[in-house]
């Protein structure tokens, strides 16, 4: 396959494709530049919506492929955190409790079974039906001691520990004073200490404090918290999941648009307007989630949420609703349009 054929795929089949093909290489050329690529491809983009007269045809096709974008990234992204660090275990687990807690009883506890953690535990039928609780986000893993406090200073306590996990191989970020802060002064009355530590793209957050509730005399209550960061390739995943969406939504949008161009009435108003209410709840969650999305390319600390949650917790009724309706448009296309194309061959062929 030469490079104008590559290239000329972006126009929809037909001779106007197979025109351009022959017009740009009479000369004996096989590959275009750069610069008459790109344009190629802008307008056969435009070209497989069809409706040449038609503004609000581009417009529609540019939300319906950012909202189809967003799609593809989550879909991608929920399926490469299966392959995602996992929370130590075993071996490794007892070497985090043993450098945090040495000598001492201990407990580890997840806050999920599996990758989310929903307090309302929904089955995946529930899911699907409903969506997920609006605490819906990334599950951790919390070690503790047994009665969750350990006798002595926590600021020496806190420098041993970072020295231990240091030499378990984690790297020890710096230890940060915490505590409220005086109203009158404005300066930090510290009662303990958050220390921070990561390997193997996990996050351990160790917090120390005088201040809990029912801590001993001469006491300071401890927890470690382990959470999961986005890898890089996960970010990269989800990106080409990203452009996927897109190229997908532009592609069945001109399908739609150029099967029912020369419909009339029913069939018209069937695959316009249910796509028109579908964009108005759509297109905040899509501007919202790809927010996230990015947010989540660029950060360095764990996500907390996927990126696309509000899509499954507070739009999830209005998400299936717009995702239906377009599923609306696309069959009446199918069906309708096809009736439409018969009855504009068969008006091309009658005798003037």
């Amino acid at each position: 396959m030469s490079g104008y054929q590559l290239v000329l795929r972006a126009y929809p089949k037909g001779p106007r494709r197979e025109e351009l093909f022959d017009t740009l290489t009479e000369g004996g050329r096989t590959r275009p530049t750069l610069r008459e690529a790109l344009n190629l491809l802008r307008h056969g983009m435009r070209a497989r919506l069809g409706r040449p007269g038609s503004r609000g045809v581009v417009a529609i096709a540019i939300l319906i492929s950012l909202s189809t974008a967003y799609l593809g990234a989550a879909v991608a992204a929920r399926i490469g955190w299966e392959g995602g660090p996992a929370f130590p275990s075993g071996a490794r687990l007892a070497a985090i409790e043993n450098a945090l807690f040495p000598g001492v009883g201990h407990w580890a506890e997840r806050d999920g079974d599996r990758l989310f953690d929903d307090v309302g535990e929904p089955s995946t039928t529930e899911v699907l039906l409903r969506g997920h609780d609006e605490d819906f986000k990334f599950s951790t893993l919390a070690v503790g001691p047994d009665g969750r406090s350990l006798p002595g200073d926590y600021r020496a306590w806190t420098e041993a520990t970072a020295a231990r996990l240091a030499a378990d191989g984690w790297d020890v970020g710096k230890t940060v004073p915490t505590g409220d802060t005086v109203i009158a002064t404005g300066q930090l009355d510290q009662n303990g200490t958050l220390l921070t530590a990561t390997r193997d793209e996990i996050l351990m957050e160790v917090e120390t404090s005088t201040a809990v509730v029912d801590t001993p005399p001469g006491n300071f209550d401890v927890t470690a918290t382990l959470t999961r960061m986005t890898p890089r390739w996960l970010s990269a995943l989800s990106w080409a999941g990203w452009l996927a969406g897109a190229l997908l939504g532009w592609l069945v949008t001109g399908w739609v648009s150029r099967r029912t161009e020369r419909a009339r009435g029913a069939i018209r108003s069937l695959t316009r307007e249910p796509v028109v209410i579908a964009l108005v709840p759509l297109t905040p969650l899509t501007v919202m989630g790809t927010a996230g999305l990015i947010a989540d390319t660029l950060r360095t600390d764990p996500p907390g949420w996927p990126f696309w949650s509000l899509s499954m917790t507070y739009g999830w009724g209005v998400t299936q609703f717009a995702v239906l309706l377009c599923l609306l448009s696309v069959v009446v296309a199918a069906v309708g349009g096809r009736s439409a194309v018969r009855t504009a061959a068969q008006r091309s062929q009658a005798p003037s």
